[in-house]
């Protein structure tokens, strides 16, 4: 979609296509339908020269689209202030390389259910994943449920470039409605139980601190859920899914840290009967080594903390004790309280016995008191 003739140097199609994805990016409403309908006629859109004397055969939506965003679309491109080379270069590759491989499992994923090819991944709320190889190498390739989402979870991986054992960008296509990524190592924690789970070393935590850390220094945030990690004993940990920090947000890092405890102790949820007559003293024995999982792991992961990121510890602690204050306060002054900041002690939930104190003293001296 190109307003002006007779540049000395043609754009290939690739640039304008970029150019159109930058525009429905940021020039027009974010997760609308508009959006939706110029990231996924991108491709189409580029191929049209001459705004002011559209193809003949043009459908009637294409039509109207062009019509409604033309002003704006040639404003955005007169103010430059866009930049599209590593677009470009995502869907030059996809175009050379992947769309083929894309092509052929998309029609295997429509001839029946999808999840149970050998190709499958997993799924999420956003969409789902599968393995491809291309010229020997493997990749995943991951289907989101619409193009704004995809064109969403594409930012955070361009700001992540770089950064080890995270979620790598590859290409990607919005026609397509795919992001391919580097295929990373391990298997998702989520599948491990009491009796297979492995004991993750200081070495696998100080790397997941670590990681984190970057993540979080370059604009970016964790997703805790358990099952956006994925576990090998050679490789370590790694970060499958993270998101753009909110403007003004006043993120803190070790909140994100902090967080982590729910994956790291991570074990698959065992219904117990109610009519069993052992029900309550079975539910104690969980709730107790729940609680000392949950503690053991805090002092692991805290005691890294303090030798390799101190200043954190303090962060944090001032962030809960402030957050507390403000909470109290709108209790006191009969405002709609907000919640206690997140507090994985719950030391009222914790058994007064000399064990689990030990516990609460180890994190109290490391500097964490709730």
């Amino acid at each position: 979609m190109e307003g002006y003739k007779g540049h000395i140097k043609p754009k290939t199609s690739e640039r304008l296509q970029a150019q159109v994805e930058a525009f429905a990016d940021s020039g027009v409403e974010k997760f609308s339908e508009e959006q939706k309908a110029v990231l996924k006629n991108s491709a189409e859109l580029s191929k049209i020269t001459d705004l002011n004397n559209l193809p003949d055969d043009l459908s009637d939506d294409l039509r109207k689209l062009i019509e409604d965003n033309k002003d704006a679309y040639l404003l955005f491109l007169k103010e430059r202030k866009f930049e599209t080379e590593k677009i470009e270069e995502s869907i030059t590759l996809y175009n050379e390389k992947f769309s083929g491989k894309i092509s052929e499992l998309k029609v295997r994923m429509s001839e029946g259910n999808p999840q149970e090819l050998p190709e499958y991944l997993g799924s999420g709320s956003n969409g789902s994943a599968f393995k491809i190889e291309v010229e020997g190498k493997e990749y995943a390739a991951k289907f989101t449920n619409s193009v704004v989402q995809s064109n969403f979870e594409i930012k955070p991986l361009l700001k992540a470039t770089g950064i080890e054992h995270t979620s790598q960008f590859v290409c990607h296509s919005f026609q397509d409605g795919v992001v391919v990524m580097e295929l990373l190592p391990g298997v998702d924690i989520t599948n491990f139980t009491s009796e297979n789970s492995p004991e993750y070393t200081d070495k696998d935590l100080g790397q997941l601190i670590d990681t984190v850390v970057k993540l979080e220094s370059a604009g970016l945030v964790i997703d805790p859920k358990a099952s956006n990690f994925l576990y090998s004993t050679e490789s370590g940990f790694s970060v499958l899914d993270y998101h753009l920090q909110r403007e003004g947000s006043g993120h803190i890092i070790g909140k994100s840290i902090m967080s982590l405890m729910h994956a790291l102790t991570f074990r698959p949820y065992v219904r117990l009967d109610l009519e069993d007559p052992d029900f309550d003293a079975k539910l104690n024995i969980r709730a107790q080594e729940e609680s000392r999982r949950r503690l053991s792991m805090m002092v692991r992961v805290f005691t890294i903390v303090k030798e390799k990121y101190p200043d954190l510890i303090t962060e944090w602690q001032q962030t809960y004790n402030r957050e507390l204050a403000e909470n109290d306060e709108r209790v006191r002054t009969n405002k709609y309280p907000q919640g206690e900041p997140y507090n994985p002690i719950k030391k009222d939930r914790i058994p007064e016995t000399e064990e689990f104190q030990e516990y609460i003293k180890k994190l109290e001296d490391l500097g964490i008191k709730t």
